[in-house]
């Protein structure tokens, strides 16, 4: 008569040992995977949502605009890409703005906007400088016709997107 076996063999226990190994580097892979690419993701949506504040930020100032220079103005040290100029009809109060490109990491630029207001007696009355956009890859502005185009392009790993805000210049 044979013993009643009991427990369990070295075998079935090394299966069941490699089975669950198996499913928790999985779980662990997946996990990781899920992780970096939402991260990525969050990364690119940073730099898009960037670029987006600064077209608004050009798309007003080239609806107040008077004058719209692209180029960088070699009377100053900065290396400004855009100066706007207008004038408020009613107070007299002029404004120049400039937005200034900056290195910044990997090949990436950002971006300042500085404005210089002015009274009607030429005084002036602010000077604020304010970061825009970081993680810029190029930043470009033509003109077509009557129209001002800001061409951005944002990057981020292996993700780049191309936004371009028109801005139509004002009647005099």
């Amino acid at each position: 008569m044979r013993r009643q076996e009991k427990g369990f063999g070295l075998i079935s226990l090394a299966v069941t040992v490699a089975i669950v190994a198996l499913i928790a580097a999985g779980a662990g892979m997946t996990t990781i995977q899920v992780i970096w690419g939402t991260e990525r993701n969050e990364h690119h949506a940073r730099v898009t949502q960037q670029a987006h504040i600064f077209g608004r930020w050009f798309s007003r100032d080239a609806l107040m605009a008077e004058n719209i220079t692209a180029g960088d103005d070699p009377g100053t040290v900065d290396d400004e890409f855009i100066t706007i100029y207008w004038k408020e009809w009613t107070s007299g109060d002029t404004y120049n703005i400039r937005y200034i490109r900056l290195d910044d990491v990997e090949s990436l630029k950002k971006v300042q906007r500085n404005q210089v207001k002015r009274d009607k007696d030429g005084a002036v009355t602010e000077n604020i400088t304010s970061p825009v956009a970081y993680s810029l890859y190029s930043a470009n502005l033509s003109k077509q016709d009557n129209t001002w185009i800001l061409s951005l392009e944002t990057r981020s790993g292996q993700k780049s997107s191309i936004q371009e805000y028109r801005a139509t210049k004002r009647l005099n």
